[in-house]
């Protein structure tokens, strides 16, 4: 066996031939495909880091709008207790003033009818003095 330089040259012909062919053919579009996968992916994760920026972004808004709404409804309660409270103390003020005048009504009513019945019981023991004093006078002594 010997070594023969043309087998030697013509088989690194061939493989860089093959070497050419297989880089022009499957390296590049391989190393493309795999270029724009990496590309892809790289994308993806910037727009998941955007995407979770943005939701904790809307989060902390929410979070300020919640408050901000739970201000708001805090003090339209506060303003509708403080009216109802108002309107509360302006009934219980009438009940009082309709009750004091009921009250001060009857008292002078009472005060009518004492003065009337002790009119009527003034004239019914003048009556009844004279009816004695009549009778005493007009009947016998007994002794």
């Amino acid at each position: 066996m010997s070594i023969q330089i043309s087998v030697i040259i013509w088989t690194v012909i061939c493989f860089l031939l093959l070497m050419l062919i297989l880089h022009n053919w499957l390296f590049k579009p391989v190393l493309e495909v795999m270029e724009k996968r990496r590309n892809r992916i790289e994308k993806a994760k910037e727009k998941q880091l955007e995407i979770q920026r943005l939701s904790a972004e809307h989060e902390s808004m929410l979070a300020e709008h919640k408050k901000t709404f739970l201000k708001e409804q805090k003090a339209k309660a506060d303003m509708e207790i403080e009216k109802i409270q108002a309107d509360s103390k302006k009934s219980v003020d009438s009940a009082r003033t309709v009750r004091l005048n009921t009250y001060e009504t009857y008292r002078e009513e009472c005060a009518k009818e004492y003065s009337r019945i002790l009119s009527n019981a003034e004239k019914s023991t003048e009556q009844i003095a004279e009816i004695f004093a009549d009778r005493l006078i007009s009947q016998p002594r007994v002794k």
